[in-house]
Formats: C-alpha cells, structure tokens, sequence
C-alpha cells in the first residue's frame, strides 16, 4: 500500500510505526514468560482496509484481490465485484450456503471498512429457506449489533445478498401473509420496547417486505413477544428480532433514496420498488409540518436553551475554528457560561439544524452573549474574563451569541443553506468586491456611516442592530416617541419606556440616575430612524410609503442599505454531559479470575481463601478450595494439572475443556504472591465466571499487580479510560502543556506560517494520529504505565518500558504510543499522545477520529498504553455471548489512510474565508452542493500530499481549554436539584420557555418512570444480599440456598422518587390542568401499590 504524502508526513508514519515495531518486539519477547493464554501479541497490524477485511472476517489471501478491484472502483462497487467473485469461486469449495455466508460477511465488512463489528456480531449467519412453491430463496438472521453499520450498510448488505443468490442461482424470497403481518406487528413493538429512528407505516413495511428478494430475519433480542402471528415455520422466536426489525425500518425504509442511488449506479435489476416507495413516501411527507426532535427527548436537568426561530437563540454564523468540523460546533465560551455552566466543553448539544446534534467546543473571536446585570446594565460578554466577573450578577440571558457552524455541516446534512448572520467578514467582501481600498478610518459611527453612504455598502455589523425583530409599527412609534423626548434623547438620556425595545434591537445601555444611558450614544439610533437633529430638537424625516418589511423601512429612513442582524435563529437543548472517566465493568474487578459464588458480594480472592466448597449443606476439600467453571491444564515439564497458565516458568497445555471443577485458590494465591515479590495480600476482586468459550483465568499476579494501583481490568484484559470525541486542526504547545523542547522532539519543526519553532505561543498543525487528552486522564496514564513497568519487571523478568515512577508527572509520558479504540467496533486505532487540555474530551485530528467510523455530536471513546494492549489482551478472555467482540482491539490501524475513512471526513472544509458568492447563495437557501466550488474541502485533496496538511480555518480562537470543563449536570448531585436548576436556567433565557421545559420533563420524564417503575416493582423478582443469586419468584423459604437474606430488586423508594418533585414543579410552573390530573392518577398508583394500609401482607397460618 503507497500513500500519498509529504516527505514531512511519511517520516511522521515511518517514526510510529518504529515505536511500534519496539513494542511489538519487545512483548513477542516477553510473553514467552507464560503468564499469557498466548505467547506472542494477540492484536495483528492492518495498515489498510483490505488487510483488516481479511483480518476480520477472511477469507484467507482476499487483501491483495480487495486491494486492486478498490483502485479502479468505489467502496459500494468493490463490495459488490468482491461479493460475486467469491460466491462463484467458493460454492464449490465450501458448499452453497457458506459460500452465501461468506460473500455476504466480507462484503458488510468492506462497506464498514473492516472497522464496525456489524460483520461478524450484526449478522448470526446467512442460510437458504424454502419458499411455499419448494424453491430455495436466501435468508439473513441480524443481531442487535447491526445497528452500529449505520442505516444504509444495513440496507446495502440485503442489496449485496441479492446480487449473490442470483450468483448462486437461488429465488427470491416468497413472504408468506402470516409473515408480512408478524413485520407489521414487530416493527412498532420493537420502537416502544427498545428506540427506531424511523417508524414506517404498515403500508411501507408491506411494500418492502412483499417486493424485497432476500428474507430478513434474526434471532432473539428480546423477551417481548408478539401477541399475533406466532409458530411461523420459518421464524424460530415468538421474541422481538432486534436486528431485523432494524434493518427494515432503519435500513432499507428510511435510507430507501440512497439504497436506489446505489441501485442505479451499478446497474443491478429487481428493485424497482424502491422507486415507487421513495415517490409514495416523498409525496406523503410534503404537506407535514416538521417536527424538532430535540424538543420531543426532554429529560429532566438537561435544559432546553432555545426554541426554533425565536429571538434570542443562537444566530447563525458561518466559519470553522480549529476545533470544528466533523459534527462538531463551536459557541462563545461566555455562553457557555452564563447558561449556568450547563454547556461546557465537551457537552451535547441537541440542535435544530442542519444535523441532530453537536459536541460544543469553544472559540472567543465570534459574538458573545447579551445579558441584563442585576445593576440593570445590558451588556454583551465578548470577553471571557469579564464574563467570569460577573456570571452571578446576570439576571436575564437576552442573547445567546453566535454559534460558529461550518459549511461542511450543510453538505454532510444535505440541508439547504440558511441566511447568514451580518458579520465583519462579509461586510469586508462587500467592501471589497465595489473596488474600494479596504476600510481604514476609525469605527466610530459617523466615519462608518459616511463610508457606507458614499460607497453604497450596507450599514457596517457593528451599527446594524436587530431591526428584523421589529415590524414596521414599532419602529415608526419608536421614531416618534424619540422626536417627542427629543431634550433628553439628544443628551442621551433615556426613561426606562424604552428599555424593552432597546433589549430588542440589541443597544446596549447602563442605568445612570435612573435613566437608560446608551453605550453607543444617542445618535447611531437617531440618525438611522432618520430624524435630524436641529438645534435642541429633533425633526423625523417624512416616510413617502408604507412599508410591510422593516429592513426596506430602515434602509429608506437611514439612507443607507440595512441587513439582518440574525436572519437565522437556531434552538438548541441540552444532550449527553461531557465524560472522562476510567472504564469499570459491574462490579470492577483487578482481575479476571473466577470465583464462583465465593468470595462474598465484592468477589474477594481474600474472602474466597476462608471458603470451603458446600454441596448438599456439607462443606468439603481444606479451606480456600472453591468451586469454579475453567478449563484443567497442565505442565509439560512436571506434569503438574492446574488451571493456571504458567508453571515451571513456561505456558501450561490444556488437558480438559472447561466444566465445574474444585480448585486449590490458595495454592494459586501463594504462587502468585511469590512471582510478584508481595508480602500482604491487597484486596483483589474477582469476577462470578468467565463468559469467553474456552474459560481461561486471567494470572492471578496481574490483579495483584493492579490492586497496588487500584486499576480496574475491562473484560479483554486491559485497562480503558473514556473520553468524549472533539476535533482539533491546530494548536498552540502552551494549552496542551507541551514544551517547545519536546515539540522538536516529536516533529513539530514549523509553526503554520512556516517559521521555525521557538516559543510556545506558535501555532502548529496537528499531525493525523497525534492525540491530546484530558488532564482527568494523566493520573490514570501514570497508573497504568507503572502497572505495567511492574509487570515487565517482576513477571517478564525484563527492563521497565516507562520512564516514570508513583510520583511522575503526567506529562513525562507525552509521546507515548496509545490504542483509541471505539465502542461498536474491533479495530483499534495507533496514537501518538502529545499533550493534555482541561476539558473532559480528547481532541483528535477528524481523520482520526473518521478512522473509528466517529464523528463529534457527542460520541466516547476509549484509550488505552499501547503495551499494556499488546502485554495483557486476549482474544481467551473475550465473552462469546453476542455483542461479546464489540469494543475489543483484534485488529490495529498503524496509519490512517484518507481514502478509506468514513466519508464525513471528506466535507471538512479547510477555507480560510468564504467568497461573497457563497454569503449570496445563502441568502437563496441554496443547496450546498451548489457553492462548493467555493469550498476547499477535503474530498478535493485526496490522494495529494495536501490531504494530510495545510488546512486552515476562518475564525481563531484563544485556547481550546476556555470555558467551563464540567457541566453542571454532572456537578449537582441530586435529580431534583437538576431539574430545579435547569427550570430556573430556562426562566431567565428570553429564548427558553420555562412552562413548557416544566410540563415535558414531567409528561416525558417523571410521569414514564413512574408507570414504568410500578409495573416493574409489580413484576420484579428477588436477589441474594450474598450471593448475588436471582429468584423471578421468591423462593418458599426466606432465604437463598447460600444462606443470605433476600430483598426486592426494586424498592418502593425508587416507585416513589420523583412523587414529590413532579408535584412541586406542576405548582410552581402553572402546569395545564391535564398535566396535573395525570400526575394525580400516577401519585394513586403509587398509594394503592406502595402505601394502602388495606393490603396487609400475612403469613399463611394467620390467614388460615
């Protein structure tokens, strides 16, 4: 595989792979020790997509045939060409259905660029049905996990089938009427019982089913049943088929227009109906009224920010800071602010358009909040620090500033063009594009004013206020009520009449004396509402027509053009809070080695060594005997059995597959306490029993090692931390604590403009799989690295690879190797770590984060020490239940190739400007595909050296770490404060509307949890204070078979704990009428269920 790249960049590669290459050597080495399930590194290299392809799924030798059909086609047509070549070669190899199988398993895995785990947990198998006529037609099970494919893979994959049973001569598939209704029903159940994005009618699930060639069906993946329709002869389960469900609603119904594109592209015939459904569906939908989403999924203490289109929401702008793109948006970190903290770094923000949602990150050089001062003052925050001064003095938040969204968004999104907000860099183009020498006089208002006029520019954006917020009339009274105050006026004194129509329009004042004294003075106002002033009076210049447009009326009285101020109002709630934290399974344990149901309730090793195995109500076998499920092995050289992996200083063989046995813990405990030089034992918490097929324990020596640093192992053998995704492009070496030293040291010769770097305040581009993580993670890096130093020192008997100690700072470990990893794949990503920010995220290059199939609305990842990857996973130790290889690292991506990255990478625009025709087009809600001629994107530069570097962004930024680091979501601990806070957020925003946030957290949030909590409290079961043992009935005697006591799964507490604040925020907001009476029927569900004292409970004697 050649890659395209700078000299520059290819050293950049070369030098990774090197630090690689050590580690590698350094662990092929080491493992030998046998303290491993394997003695050599379990997660092989992939450089490209077809060696991941064939890593994943196979089969064997199919990455250099992947390879040469990719260069000449796109990703969908080389699925395809691969799918009908290996159907017509392996039939005869391997038998009709498995050459189905596989054609269809490495086609899914292609389209999801070997990265996804749809391909191998998303579909169970691909099979062949017989259809009532007793032809053969082929048939798809999918699992849960398809969803993580996306909409339109899932639908490509039924698409991909088709073409390979006509290959192999199979039907099509003949759905029976009893089947098409067992969809009809299926589909709606499985949307309230689990979530769809997209709920297609009975009409639409009859079309497709009916005309679709391929049978989509899947196991079960859930206990609901389906009332109608059951015993089907060719459906196994009663139960909801989770996957399948998805593929047709998700899949082939909502991305039917894209599936078509595809169809008509590669010529493939029998899916003409596609045709006909998308038309129907289009034509249907033309008359609805759009909904917004982000207004329906209100959850209590994540406010709604602003409504759609109303005054004070964010206003649009168009640009890129270094730290947007790929979903991601930027806001003023005041806003950020002065919304109590609600938005911070980092944070989901649920948006109107043009995508779903975003994760926010900060840039200062856009327009900051307007807010009222509890003084009276009315200012806006363009200044962070002054921001920080006076955030508990603000009493009501008017603005909410301008929300920074790049182009690129637009052309992801396929939404139209909206307005753009009257900004200095358009009023510039204006300027620029009338031959006027650029503006350079000073910014009062009759210098501009006069320049305006002369030149016939627009009024420049810092005198245009929000006129489009008035209509005519106001602005005509307005003008009188002035002439008449004219005295007062022209000394720029104001009663406080005007003081709702001066928040209005934007002017910014102060109280002096009691009166309104404008920032700007009297005049900028005076003279665009084209009064004169004469004398000590002022004259309002006659209006020759009527006006129905109020900038038309402005542009005439002011004699020059006036444009919107905010012709685009976005609303906006609050998502998913932003995360950095340690990865814990549930319960966490040091170590992955089973104890049964010893151990007590935390699943101590130490308590397990005071048990002694009960069968029958005898305890047998001596004191820290235990039983457990495992595999029985061997010694080679002594002939020793034993369920460890190392004895005699070698790998134990395996002797007998896993099954109930009686094993010697103390034994292994005090072998393990030797080999790592432990004099105490630490508390070591184990697991009840290990879930991966061949059920090999963990070493022991690894939990002791991991207790002394309190890690907490994931269910493959290594330590994770979580971060949320955030993009960055650039970045200065002093916000990420990386001194200019080191930054030489790592390749980072030359800022961006070329220059050699000496100081810390140089700007410098990121290179594509460096990464800057959060400082919350340093402690746990310096953890880990010293874990895994322990290990290389007292188990592999070799030197430590880190250059730390207990006491290291974090920053010591900067240009280390990391994994990224995320969660619904099994391909990691190589990292190079470069620094560290105090937001809760970690700033990625958006290749590296595509490379993941990731964008940055809001999505988590997690990383892990390159070595403590290679040293300590195992495929023996992951779980083989489905979903089982999601999130695990069998493959790593040692070099991001451009090309075969997710594609919304490929519309991140690199401009350092728009042109004036692009701000034109936005006026005519053009499609964006209509001004990318004006965009330098990335999908122009792929396969140049310039794909990689040399992008730029149209608005800087301070720093990436200003504004707050931690939402207030996450600081408050209790639901009711929460949802208190957040209400009293939306009572003070002029964009919010309290009584509404106030009856849909009630109506969506409190009023479903507590029907849902009360027919679970009705149906629940019990469970085991010791063992942890689960009863769906309780058992006739009071205790469990260990001998603990029993209790609820649920408690009447949970029923019960919104009653009280459900009830005070109907009171306090004005709730409708409908919403308290349906609060009234859920308190008295909870009266008769929890709290009547007619229903006594009695034991059976006093009944009797």
């Amino acid at each position: 595989m050649v890659l395209i790249a700078s000299d520059e960049m290819e050293a950049y590669f070369e030098n990774l792979e090197k630090k690689a290459d050590k580690c590698y050597t350094l662990v092929e080495k080491v493992r030998k020790a046998g303290f491993d399930p394997s003695d050599s590194p379990e997660i092989p290299r992939a450089k490209d997509l077809a060696e991941r392809v064939e890593a994943q799924v196979g089969p064997e030798g199919i990455a250099p045939r992947i390879r040469e059909v990719a260069e000449e086609n796109d990703r969908e047509s080389t699925a395809l060409i691969i799918a009908k070549e290996l159907a017509g070669k392996l039939k005869s190899e391997l038998g009709l259905e498995k050459a189905l199988e596989q054609a269809v398993r490495t086609s899914l895995s292609i389209l999801t660029e070997g990265v996804l785990v749809a391909p191998t947990e998303g579909v169970v198998k691909v099979s062949t049905l017989e259809n009532s006529n007793k032809t053969k037609c082929a048939s798809i099970y999918y699992a849960g996990p398809i969803r993580a494919a996306g909409g339109t893979a899932q639908a490509l994959s039924v698409l991909i089938a088709d073409v390979v049973r006509r290959e192999l001569d199979l039907d099509p598939y003949i759905p029976t009427p009893a089947e098409i209704e067992r969809y009809k029903e299926e589909i709606p159940l499985y949307k309230r019982a689990v979530n769809l994005q997209y709920v297609p009618s009975p009409d639409e699930i009859h079309t497709i089913v009916t005309s679709c060639p391929i049978c989509i069906t899947g196991e079960r993946t859930d206990k609901l049943e389906v009332a109608g329709n059951r015993d089907l002869p060719r459906v196994e389960t009663n139960s909801l088929r989770g996957g399948a469900c998805l593929v047709l609603a998700e899949g082939l119904c909502l991305k039917a227009a894209k599936v078509l594109k595809h169809v008509d592209k590669l010529g493939i015939s029998g899916w003409d109906f596609l045709r006909t459904y998308t038309e129907k569906k289009r034509k249907s939908a033309s008359g609805d009224v759009k909904e917004h989403k982000y207004l329906k999924d209100v959850l209590a203490g994540r406010p709604i920010f602003a409504f759609p289109d109303k005054p004070g929401s964010f206003r649009l702008r168009y640009g890129r800071s270094r730290t947007a793109g790929l979903a991601s948006m930027s806001l003023h970190p005041s806003t950020m602010l002065i919304l109590d903290s609600f938005a911070a770094i980092g944070t989901q923000l649920k948006l109107q358009l043009p995508g779903k949602a975003t994760a926010s990150t900060p840039c200062d050089t856009i327009e900051g909040p307007s807010v009222i001062l509890q003084n009276g003052k009315f200012v806006r925050l363009d200044d962070y620090d002054y921001a920080l001064d006076v955030v508990d003095q603000v009493k009501e938040i008017v603005d909410l500033g301008e929300l920074l969204i790049p182009v690129g968004e637009f052309l992801e999104n396929n939404h139209p063009l909206q307005p753009s907000g009257w900004c200095n860099e358009w009023w510039d183009l204006i300027v620029e594009s009338k031959g006027i020498d650029r503006y350079s006089g000073d910014f009062s208002y009759d210098s501009l004013y006069n320049f305006c006029k002369d030149n016939g520019v627009p009024m420049h954006p810092k005198y245009t206020f929000n006129w489009g917020d008035l209509d005519c009339q106001e602005i005509l009274d307005l003008r009188n009520q002035l002439v008449r105050n004219s005295s007062e006026v022209i000394k720029n004194r104001f009663s406080k009449i005007y003081k709702e129509i001066f928040v209005k329009l934007g002017l910014y004042f102060e109280i002096k004396d009691n009166v309104i004294v404008l920032d700007l003075g009297s005049q900028p106002l005076i003279s665009l509402l084209g009064i004169d002033v004469n004398e000590k009076s002022l004259v309002a210049k006659k209006v020759d027509s009527k006006y129905e447009d109020s900038l038309e009326l402005l542009s005439q009285l002011s004699g020059v053009l006036i444009k919107c101020k905010a012709p685009t109002r976005i609303g906006a709630s609050m998502g998913r809070p932003e995360k950095a934290n340690e990865r814990r399974l549930k319960p966490p344990p040091h170590v992955l080695f089973p104890l049964g149901d010893s151990g007590g309730n935390q699943r101590l090793v130490n308590t397990a060594l005071k048990e002694r195995p009960s069968r029958r109500g005898f305890n047998q076998g001596k004191l820290g005997s235990i039983e457990m499920v495992t595999q029985l092995r061997y010694c080679k050289n002594c002939n020793e059995e034993t369920i460890s992996l190392r004895c005699c200083e070698s790998l134990t063989m395996v002797k007998e597959d896993a099954k109930k046995r009686i094993v010697d813990v103390s034994e292994i405990v005090t072998k393990a306490m030797n080999n790592t030089k432990t004099g105490i034992l630490p508390k070591i918490k184990g697991i009840k029993e290990l879930k991966s097929g061949p059920k090999i324990p963990e070493s022991l020596e690894k939990g002791i090692l991991r207790s002394k640093y309190d890690l907490r192992v994931y269910k493959d053998g290594t330590l994770r931390y979580d971060m949320i995704d955030l993009p960055i492009t650039h970045f200065y070496p002093r916000e990420i604590g990386l001194s200019v030293e080191k930054a030489l040291e790592l390749g980072y010769n030359l800022d961006v403009d070329g220059r050699k770097l000496e100081s810390e305040n140089q700007l410098l581009e990121l290179k594509v799989q460096d990464l800057i993580v959060s400082r919350n993670a340093g402690p746990w890096l310096v953890k880990v690295a010293n874990f895994v130093n322990d290990e290389l020192v007292k188990l592999y008997d070799s030197e430590p690879f880190y250059n730390v100690t207990a006491n290291s700072d974090m920053h010591d470990l900067i240009g280390n190797l990391l994994i990224c990893l995320s969660p619904h794949t099994s391909a990691g990503v190589l990292t190079r770590l470069i620094g560290f920010t105090s937001a809760k995220a970690q700033y990625g290059h958006p290749f590296f984060h595509a490379s993941k199939r990731r964008n940055c609305d809001g999505d988590e990842d997690s990383i892990m020490l390159l070595l403590d990857g290679l040293l300590n996973f195992s495929d023996s130790f992951v779980p083989t239940t489905r979903g089982g290889t999601m999130d695990i690292p069998r493959v790593l991506s040692t070099r991001i190739d451009p090309i075969e990255i997710d594609s919304e990478a490929h519309n991140v625009e690199l401009n350092s400007s728009y042109p004036l025709e692009f701000y034109e087009h936005s006026e005519k809600l053009s499609n964006p595909t209509e001004v990318l001629d004006y965009l330098d994107i990335v999908s122009k530069r792929l396969e140049t050296p310039e794909q990689y570097e040399g992008y730029s962004f149209t608005h800087s930024s301070s720093d990436i770490n200003l504004g707050p680091n931690e939402s207030r979501y996450v600081t408050l601990d209790s639901m009711k404060s929460k949802a208190i806070a957040s209400l009293e957020l939306a009572k003070k925003t002029r964009a919010s509307d309290a009584s509404y946030v106030a009856e849909q957290t009630i109506e969506k949030h409190f009023i479903r949890d507590i029907i849902g909590n009360l027919r679970s409290f009705s149906t629940q079961g019990v469970r085991c204070k010791k063992c942890n043992m689960k009863y769906r009935r309780p058992p006739l005697k009071e205790t469990c078979s260990c001998g603990g006591l029993l209790q609820l799964n649920i408690s009447p507490a949970s029923v019960a704990k919104y009653r009280q604040i459900a009830g005070e925020i109907a009171e306090t907001y004005g709730s409708r009428k409908f919403i308290k009476q349906r609060l009234e029927l859920a308190f008295s569900a909870i009266e008769e269920t929890l709290e009547n004292e007619q229903i006594k409970q009695m034991d059976l004697g006093a009944f009797l």
